[in-house]
């Protein structure tokens, strides 16, 4: 866990500054200053072709963008098929307004058919 970010270690929603925004806000609404930033994690597993695909409104810019692999997901410095682990952003509020952040969990190579796990969270920035 040493290379995760100090926040994802602390208590969801407790970090201090930046909120750590999960599965479990899907559908919600967050309130944010314009300049705040948080984080969203969702669980991935790139190694079986799936991965998230976010679409930010402007008023969102997005930070970082990295993906975590679960120490048991390693041999050596190979990746296990079918290991999970999270996806991690850190994005800023840029804009006063409503913003929105949609996300869809799918196989780049195929199309969307409607049954894909979606996210979605409407950011109001004052």
């Amino acid at each position: 866990m040493a290379a995760i970010p100090a926040a994802v270690c602390s208590t969801p929603h407790a970090t201090g500054h930046h909120k750590i925004i999960t599965e479990a806000d899907d559908g919600k609404s967050i309130y944010l200053k314009k300049g705040d930033s948080f984080y969203l994690m969702l669980k991935e597993n790139p190694s079986t072709g799936y991965s998230w695909e976010l679409s930010l409104s402007k008023g969102l810019g997005l930070l970082s963008d990295k993906y975590y692999s679960p120490e048991s997901s390693k041999k050596g410095e190979k990746f296990i098929v079918g290991a999970a682990g999270f996806h991690l952003w850190k994005i800023k509020a840029v804009a006063t307004g409503k913003q929105q952040i949609n996300g869809i969990y799918k196989r780049s190579w195929e199309k969307e058919t409607g049954e894909e796990q979606t996210f979605k969270l409407n950011v109001v920035v004052v």
